[in-house]
């Protein structure tokens, strides 16, 4: 059974296991009004006073965070500790009792915790999102406020954002846009998205600009965070150098202008683009260090999208959507997440949506031959115009999404590394929009070989040679035990299914792991690959599908060693020395 207890104590062990395996390894205001800003409305613009921070008032800053972070989220994680210790030498009666106990905790600190998160913003929040992805294993209280952190960080004034487009363009914003809406498309951890309206031609493009603040909080936040969990939750800290490399080049979106360039090339080149996706075209010329115009792609967040369709689900059950998803997370707490998507197929929902649209097209020329003919004529009540609501063809976009970020991760090379059901869009054609390239991860062909290898192995379940792999990628535990080599890496790129996982929690199934082989250093390399891997489980989860990656990628993979010269059946020891270490980079401090 799944129980509350891999809530924060999870939390505190699932990022750093689930991304250090063998081979790889202030303040905000209220939201603003919904009103659109336009330029000759405005009787000013924003103050264009320097918003550079003294390195007094940046140092001061800093230590405010981590006063903040020490004194909220410390108690709380010694009172998880606690009751952890408690009821391993005080056996509780029976588990409903030990759950209570948990649920307690739960609901006492989860608000403030996410709440403060969401308050720091910069890499705190950033953190929350990681630990969001896995919320399909951690209790149902956290799970909720969790997804916040994807979607639902407090946006700073419109004012701010429109100071710092000024500073970046050095001129007045209303010389570069004709409107700007106030109320942003999103908000996240370093930077918020507007909607707006080019005063060049009128255009409607999506604006993402940078907090003034973000880049120079970076550091002391990493800083703090590294302190932290080196004092309350060590094993993380393995994988702080690799994020804090990447997570470095999220500050410059002329970088993330070419990413999009770059990902669009890749994409096109292999007819992903645009058959089954599309990727936002970036305005070279208008884009700067802090502030990045694209291309609008229409259609809503996935989030919303899948949020919509489960609220149609529980009405047709008789359920709030609070109660509807109480329900499925009972289900997945009585028999974990399913080892595989057991739905209609994506053939079977697109036959269901053509006969939807064809019923409901037939039914709306009876409707209107009806009213033009009778109902008006006789003052009757009329039928009216009714619309179809088909919902989204879950198989078909988890399908998409899995085989373009595998093209990506094996093929190109180049990946969104950090992707959650807030980056992808449901555009009205049926096609997925994939946007936030900032978080995106180049890897060597070493980097690509060593992934390619692995998800054939994973595929095969050939647990000497992932084990083999492990050895010659810098993994390195007390007793080197191949099955506990095989369970970590399946479940940091892989899957978290009950077949891995049995009937036991994440943080019980790691700690077993733990005990019997502790992990003592890894390379990090692969470190955004597990992430990649662990974001679209959750996606997929989110969605009533589970994942398991190497379903998808192992096939992949086969057919990249293959086209490389390095078929499967030829990898030993000796090529693996040749072909995968010239650019291991070890990190020590694992569980």
């Amino acid at each position: 059974m799944w129980r509350s207890r891999s809530s924060l104590a999870t939390l505190g062990h699932i990022a750093p296991i689930t991304l250090t395996f063998a081979l790889g390894y202030a303040y905000s205001s209220t939201s603003p009004s919904g009103s659109r800003v336009s330029a000759e409305s405005s009787s000013s613009s924003p103050s264009s006073s320097p918003t550079a921070t003294s390195s007094s008032s940046a140092f001061l800053t800093g230590v405010t965070r981590t006063a903040r972070l020490y004194a909220v989220a410390a108690p709380v994680v010694i009172r998880y500790r606690y009751l952890e210790q408690a009821q391993k030498l005080f056996p509780r009666p029976d588990e409903e009792t030990a759950n209570a106990e948990w649920h307690a905790l739960d609901v006492a600190h989860a608000d403030h915790i996410v709440d403060m998160l969401k308050d720091l913003r910069g890499m705190y929040t950033k953190y929350g999102q990681m630990a969001a992805g896995l919320t399909a294993n951690v209790s149902e209280h956290w799970s909720e406020r969790l997804r916040d952190l994807e979607d639902g960080v407090p946006p700073r004034p419109v004012d701010d954002v429109l100071r710092t487009i000024e500073e970046e363009t050095n001129k007045p914003w209303t010389e570069t846009f004709e409107a700007f809406d106030e109320k942003p498309l999103g908000s996240a951890s370093i930077g918020q998205v507007h909607r707006a309206t080019l005063r060049a031609n009128r255009k409607q493009v999506c604006v993402k600009v940078q907090y003034p603040d973000a880049q120079n909080l970076f550091a002391q936040d990493m800083k703090t965070i590294r302190s932290f969990c080196r004092i309350f939750a060590p094993e993380q800290v393995i994988i702080f150098d690799e994020l804090t490399r990447q997570l470095k080049e999220e500050f410059d979106y002329r970088q993330e202008a070419a990413n999009l360039n770059q990902v669009s090339a890749n994409l096109r080149a292999t007819r992903y683009l645009p058959r089954d996706v599309d990727v936002p075209k970036p305005l070279e010329k208008l884009c700067t260090r802090r502030m990045l115009v694209m291309e609008l792609l229409p259609g809503p967040k996935l989030v919303d999208g899948m949020r919509v369709c489960a609220e149609e689900e529980a009405r047709r059950l008789g359920l709030s959507l609070p109660d509807y998803e109480a329900e499925m997370r009972r289900r997945f707490d009585e028999d974990g997440v399913p080892s595989s998507y057991r739905g209609a197929s994506a053939t079977t929902i697109a036959l269901y949506t053509s006969a939807l649209r064809a019923g409901v097209a037939v039914r709306n020329v009876a409707a209107l031959t009806y009213d033009w003919t009778v109902a008006k004529p006789l003052g009757l009540r009329q039928a009216g115009w009714v619309s179809a609501r088909p919902p989204p063809n879950v198989p078909r976009i988890v399908d998409t999404l899995m085989r373009v970020h595998g093209h990506q991760l094996l093929v190109d090379g180049t990946f969104q590394s950090d992707p959650h059901a807030g980056n992808f869009l449901l555009m009205p054609d049926g096609r997925v929009g994939l946007i936030d390239y900032g978080a995106t991860k180049r890897l060597t062909r070493a980097e690509r070989l060593s992934a390619c290898l692995l998800y054939a192995a994973l595929w095969r379940g050939d647990q000497s040679r992932v084990l083999q792999l492990c050895k010659v990628g810098g993994y390195k535990s007390r007793h080197m035990d191949e099955g506990v080599a095989y369970k970590l890496c399946r479940f940091g790129f892989d899957t978290y299914g009950r077949d891995l996982l049995g009937g036991k929690n994440i943080q019980q199934f790691m700690d077993d792991l733990h005990k019997t082989d502790p992990l003592e250093e890894a390379a990090d390399n692969l470190v955004m690959a597990s992430l990649l891997s662990v974001r679209l489980r959750a996606v997929g989860l989110s969605m009533g599908y589970p994942i398991v990656c190497s379903r998808w990628w192992g096939p992949m993979a086969d057919r990249v060693l293959r086209d490389e010269g390095l078929p499967y059946e030829v990898w030993d020891e000796a090529l693996m020395q040749e072909h995968l270490t010239a650019d291991i980079r070890v990190a020590k401090g694992a569980v």
